[in-house]
């Protein structure tokens, strides 16, 4: 079996074959295709905009959703499908619906994949870290696999040879076999990959002392081996 990379959030979802759900007064298509332009995967905005609506539908109240329900479950959605640009809005827009009561609990944990009794846990969690969730577990995790070989579909000629911590949570440094050196991002949800320019020196982490503030809950690392193209990148166990 080939492996290629992904969340591991995302892993065990059916096939995302869902119709973009029709909200008066929302341009639907449009979120679409700037969920795209973000880097995030259309398909399960899509997937979990429409259960999100659905859920809140369910709830009942008014005619059809409120606008800022509407923006709010968006905003998860979106995020959700792993764009990482949108974790702040999103997880300002959770707060305040949770906090306020304004948006159905069900319909707050349908954009995201959760129960709705997971949901104060998932944004204490968030709070501490980008990788944060409620079901962490005791050992080491696998949150997401990056990379891969171009010729089957991955970014990189060549396999990584170290990966390092940058300048902020949720940052790393990969440098291949063949010198490129490239920047990951990446949250929970998602990952973006950016090739570093060879003249640019990139901030890095040289000790733990020099690594970026985050709960000793939330301690992440990139493994990288000589027999794989791709680094995954794990939650280690609680400190």
């Amino acid at each position: 079996m080939i492996r290629r990379p992904g969340q591991a959030v995302d892993e065990g979802l059916p096939p995302q074959t869902t119709v973009a759900p029709v909200v008066p007064g929302f341009d639907v298509d449009q979120s679409v295709r700037n969920v795209e332009s973000w880097g995030g995967d259309s398909a399960l905005y899509r997937h979990f905009l429409s259960q999100a609506l659905a859920a809140d539908d369910d709830a009942g109240g008014t005619d059809g959703p409120l606008p800022h329900t509407v923006l709010t479950l968006a905003a998860l959605a979106a995020w959700r499908s792993g764009t990482l640009d949108l974790r702040q809005d999103a997880l300002t827009r959770l707060d305040e619906a949770l906090g306020s009561g304004s948006v159905p609990r069900q319909a707050l944990a349908s954009a995201v994949g959760l129960q709705p009794s997971e949901l104060d846990n998932f944004a204490s969690a968030q709070a501490e870290s980008p990788f944060g969730w409620p079901a962490r577990g005791d050992g080491d995790v696998v949150i997401a696999r990056v990379g891969g070989f171009r010729g089957l579909g991955g970014a990189w000629t060549a396999p990584p040879m170290t990966g390092e911590h940058g300048d902020r949570e949720g940052r790393f440094v990969i440098t291949l076999t063949d010198g490129e050196r490239w920047q990951l991002d990446a949250d929970i949800f998602g990952t973006t990959l950016s090739r570093l320019p060879p003249d640019e020196a990139p901030a890095t982490a040289t000790g733990p002392a020099d690594r970026p503030e985050a709960s000793g809950a939330w301690p992440t690392r990139l493994a990288v081996f000589d027999t794989s193209y791709l680094a995954w990148l794990v939650l280690e166990k609680a400190r």
